[in-house]
């Protein structure tokens, strides 16, 4: 089944528009990516108990973590949230 068909089906079974059946799919597809960055970050807090990452930026300094993977990690994290900021603002319009 091509992504015409599908789209076309699907939209008649739940009553709305394919253009609203698309929308709420691209809105559920965001909101997952952004589930899944969160939880990146809860890993890597978990990782060094840390709440922020410039409370690991400072443990990366003070030596009380291991450089390495840490830096990676911290980077990482900033990453995250710059990718969550991105996909809010696609989200809000």
């Amino acid at each position: 089944m091509n992504v015409e068909t599908l789209t076309s089906s699907l939209s008649q079974r739940l009553g709305l528009s394919e253009a609203e059946l698309i929308y709420k799919g691209l809105l559920a597809f965001i909101q997952n990516e952004i589930r899944l960055s969160e939880l990146e970050i809860a890993n890597i807090r978990d990782r060094y108990s840390v709440f922020s990452e410039e409370e690991l930026y400072q443990a990366i300094k003070d030596g009380s973590v291991v450089e390495h993977p840490a830096w990676e990690d911290y980077i990482i994290w900033k990453n995250k949230l710059a990718h969550i900021a991105d996909l809010r603002q696609l989200a809000t319009g």
